[in-house]
């Protein structure tokens, strides 16, 4: 039985790295094969927390450190899967621990679920130095290709794997089938923004498109989910509603998870997510669309090309060009998607099964 001792940020609160954590943890704990612990080292329980120090996290370390001595010591797993900040503090925070595994003498794998380390190497010797100290001698886990120039010269090609991010199938292909025959029937388009409400994820872009359409006469209705964390951008998304008329068009539906989730994606033609967020990898909202066999329209940042990488999956524009992702969307508005063919690139790719199988030959 090989032993696995997962380090890595866990709900709550809830996005995609966090979520892909707890998806693998809960997967190889079922597996009799592993046996497998966590130590979760995000002390954040808001989004509103991530990015800031506090009391919590300072002291939050130290109880990190101490857990992963234990279990060291009496767990002695044989595997690290470490889930490491790419950058900046919390770089510097989980080299610690990458430190204390080291001197236990313990397989390393990282999983990085964000990107910015080439970035952040190129600002002083001593950082590009840091980096290849701590990155020497382990293997790496990436969700894409498109992100290898990120580890190049730090970590070695032939360690370095390609897990792209997945999703559990939450349809029957019956259930499917009634969802398309539905959708069908919507009397007006039926456009969807989903992720947090933070201003890169782009729901500012997605106002601008639904202005667009609304001076060609389109009727439509766009939903926006997710969490707001600032107040100050909660009400300015507001008053550009009202601003661009958009009151009967656009509606902020809140956050919304599982079943709830599950049944505004059912009612969904179109996913627009014009995410300009730095540290986009690996969006699962576009995973989730797939599986509805929604097509994406989003921009070209980090896998998201390599996701939508053909016609009838939706459209990728640069980044912060609204006005290309308004002007594809308009044009396909008369055309029929292919909503089977969508669904099946996701079965094919993106089914959580696939990546934990990929996984669990990684840590054998």
């Amino acid at each position: 039985m090989r032993k696995v001792l997962f380090l890595g940020r866990f709900p709550p609160p809830v996005h995609g790295a966090a979520l892909m954590n707890e998806n693998y943890f809960k997967a190889l704990s079922k597996d009799k094969n592993f046996k497998v612990k966590r130590i979760k080292i995000n002390y954040s329980d808001t989004l509103s927390e991530l990015g800031k120090v506090n009391l919590k996290k300072f002291f939050g370390f130290f109880i990190v450190f101490f857990k992963l001595f234990k279990e060291l010591v009496f767990f002695r797993p044989k595997i690290i899967y470490f889930e490491l900040a790419h950058r900046g503090f919390a770089f510097y925070r989980d080299s610690v621990y990458v430190i204390l595994c080291k001197l236990f003498k313990r397989k390393i794998i990282f999983h990085f679920q964000a990107k910015g380390i080439k970035e952040s190497s190129e600002k002083n010797a001593f950082t590009r130095n840091y980096y290849r100290f701590i990155l020497r001698n382990t293997k790496a886990i990436l969700l894409s290709n498109l992100l290898l120039y990120d580890l190049e010269g730090f970590v070695k090609k032939k360690d370095i794997f390609i897990v792209p991010n997945a999703i559990r199938d939450e349809l029957t292909d019956k259930e499917f089938k009634n969802i398309i025959e539905k959708r069908s029937k919507n009397k007006k388009k039926v456009l969807l923004f989903l992720s947090n409400m933070i201003e890169s994820k782009g729901p500012l872009d997605v106002l601008n498109i639904c202005e667009a359409l609304k001076k060609e006469g389109v009727e439509f209705i766009c939903n926006f989910v997710g969490v707001f964390s600032d107040e100050k951008f909660k009400t300015r998304f507001f008053n550009e509603i009202k601003k661009k008329g958009l009151q009967k068009e656009c509606f902020y539906l809140g956050p919304k998870y599982g079943k709830d989730k599950l049944k505004i994606l059912e009612g969904t033609d179109y996913l627009i997510f014009p995410t300009n967020y730095e540290n986009e990898v690996f969006p699962l909202v576009i995973l989730e669309a797939l599986m509805f066999g929604i097509p994406v329209f989003s921009y070209k940042n980090a896998a998201i090309p390599e996701i939508i990488s053909k016609d009838y999956l939706g459209f990728v524009a640069k980044r912060k060009d609204w006005k290309s992702l308004f002007k594809n969307l308009y044009d396909r508005l008369g055309h029929k998607e292919n909503a089977l063919k969508i669904r099946e690139e996701f079965k094919n790719k993106y089914l959580l099964s696939i990546s934990v199988d990929k996984l669990r030959h990684l840590l054998k």
